[in-house]
């Protein structure tokens, strides 16, 4: 539905990635500085497409983490090819997990989302997912999913 990215940002950079978008992207400055000194995600979007990126400023060693382990590969956005890194299905699964319980874990879409990671991805690394899930307070519910999707 989105695009969601963690971004190595700092609030003194807002003004110049506003500056840098330019007039086809609603970017607020002072929101964006506020998201960052709160560890809040923050949100632009593209005016002609409507299409809305969510940011999410790398704050902890998880979002330092997800980063490194990313991929690079080239992607179409707003009909330009661009190199982006793209986050590992283990990093997606322990964000999402990381959403579900955020949220209260009532949302049927993220758990959906879950089973779907889980199922479409058979060799993910049970111990980085373990490692991360403890340190997240998420084993629990990653227990949980990896049950669901075997049986």
């Amino acid at each position: 539905m989105d695009v969601d990215l963690v971004a190595q940002i700092d609030a003194g950079q807002a003004e110049a990635l506003c500056r840098e978008l330019g007039h086809d992207w609603y970017a607020d400055p002072e929101q964006i500085k506020i998201s960052i000194a709160t560890g809040r995600s923050f949100n632009l979007i593209h005016i002609p497409t409507s299409q809305k990126v969510d940011i999410f400023p790398a704050r902890d060693a998880f979002h330092q983490s997800q980063l490194k382990r990313a991929t690079r590969e080239e992607l179409d956005f707003l009909d330009e090819k661009v190199e982006y890194p793209i986050a590992t299905p283990e990093d997606i699964l322990l964000a999402k997990l990381q959403w579900y319980r955020d949220g209260g874990e009532i949302s049927d879409r993220q758990w959906s989302d879950i089973g779907g990671i889980i199922a479409t991805n058979p060799e993910l690394d049970r111990g980085y997912l373990n490692a991360w899930a403890v340190r997240l307070g998420v084993i629990t519910l990653l227990d949980r999913a990896l049950k669901e999707s075997a049986g």
